[in-house]
C-alpha cells in the first residue's frame, strides 16, 4: 500500500508541475485547447517509437481484448475532454478545476452502485472529506452556473471517472512483469494512439515547430504523472488512487509559494489572503481524508 501511496504522490507532484509548465504556453498562445492538441502530439511522438519494444508480451494472446479496452479508453477520455472544454465556455477555469474534485464522489458512487463494491463507513467519511477539500481548495464563488454548464461538467466528471477506471483495468491486464514497466508500456500504447487520433486537428490548428517545442515541458510532466498514476491505480484501485491524487492541491500550494519566493508569480494565479486561509483549511481536510482512507484499507 505504501508503494501505491508514494506513486500517487509522485503523480500528484508531476501533475502540479505540469500545470506550472502549462502557464508558459498559455502566456504565449492563450488557448488551453491548443495546449492539449500540441501536448498530445508531443506525447504521441515520444511514445510511438517505444511501443514495439515495451509492449507486454503477455498481452499478445489477448490482443483483440486489449485493443478493445484501449479503444474504450480513447473514447471515454475524448468525450471527457470535449465535455470539459464545453463546460469551460460558461464556467471559469479556476472554478471548474476545483469542481473536478467531485470526481472522487462520482467514482465512489459508480463503484458502489454499478460495480457493487462495498465502501466502509470510514472510507465514505474519507471520500467526503477529500471531496470537500478538493472543491474548497480553489473555489472562488461567483455567478451561478448555466444549465448547459452544469450538464457539461456532469458529463466531464462521469467520463473522466470512466477514464480512470479503464486505466486501472488496462494496467492490471498484463499477468506478468513489473508494474512500473507495465505502466510505462500501457501509457506508451494509449498516448501513441491518442497522438495519432489528434493528427486531424492540425487541419484547424496550424502546425508550427515553436508550438510543438513550447508544449514539451507540460507534455513530459503530464505523461510521467500518468505513468505514476497507472502504478497507483494498479496498487490501490481507482477510488483510493483518486483520494491520494487529490493531494495535488496541497502540492500546488507549496509550488505557488516557491514561485512567489523566486519572483515567478506570473506562472501562478494571484491568491488573496482569504484564499490562503481557505486552502490551509482544505489542506487539513485533505490530510485527514487520506489518513482515514488509509486506516480503513489497513484494517479491511
Amino acid at each position: 500500500m505504501l508503494s501505491g501511496i508514494a506513486a500517487g504522490i509522485v503523480s500528484a507532484l508531476l501533475q502540479s508541475i505540469s500545470y506550472v509548465c502549462s502557464a508558459g504556453f498559455m502566456l504565449k498562445y492563450r488557448s488551453p485547447l491548443r495546449l492539449v492538441i500540441f501536448s498530445q502530439l508531443v506525447m504521441g511522438a515520444f511514445c510511438l517509437p517505444f511501443v514495439p519494444f515495451v509492449f507486454p508480451r503477455g498481452l499478445l494472446n489477448r490482443l483483440p481484448e486489449f485493443a478493445m479496452w484501449v479503444g474504450v479508453w480513447l473514447v471515454v477520455f475524448s468525450i471527457g475532454q470535449v465535455a470539459f472544454f464545453s463546460a469551460l465556455r460558461t464556467i471559469e477555469s479556476s472554478r471548474i478545476s476545483s469542481l473536478l474534485g467531485l470526481k472522487i464522489l462520482v467514482l465512489s458512487a459508480i463503484s458502489v452502485i454499478i460495480l457493487r463494491t462495498d465502501l466502509a463507513a470510514l472510507q465514505w467519511v474519507a471520500v467526503l472529506l477529500s471531496t470537500a477539500a478538493a472543491v474548497g481548495m480553489n473555489w472562488s464563488g461567483g455567478a451561478r452556473f448555466s444549465p448547459a454548464g452544469i450538464c457539461w461538467l456532469f458529463l466531464a466528471l462521469i467520463f473522466y471517472s470512466l477514464t480512470d477506471m479503464t486505466e486501472t483495468h488496462l494496467v492490471t491486464m498484463p499477468s506478468e512483469g513489473n508494474l512500473v514497466f507495465n505502466s510505462f508500456a500501457i501509457g506508451c500504447v494509449c498516448y501513441a494512439v491518442l497522438g495519432i487520433a489528434t493528427l486531424p486537428f492540425l487541419l484547424k490548428f496550424r502546425w508550427t515547430n515553436k508550438q510543438f517545442l513550447h508544449a514539451i515541458p507540460f507534455a513530459a510532466a503530464w505523461y510521467f504523472s500518468q505513468v505514476a498514476l497507472f502504478v497507483c491505480f494498479g496498487l490501490l484501485g481507482t477510488v483510493f488512487g483518486n483520494v491520494i491524487q487529490a493531494s495535488r492541491g496541497l502540492i500546488s500550494i507549496a509550488l505557488g509559494m516557491l514561485l512567489l519566493h523566486f519572483g515567478l508569480g506570473k506562472f501562478d494565479a494571484k491568491i488573496s489572503g482569504a484564499m490562503w486561509v481557505r486552502r490551509a483549511i482544505a489542506s487539513v481536510l485533505m490530510a485527514l481524508g487520506i489518513i482515514l482512507y488509509s486506516l480503513a484499507r489497513w484494517h479491511a
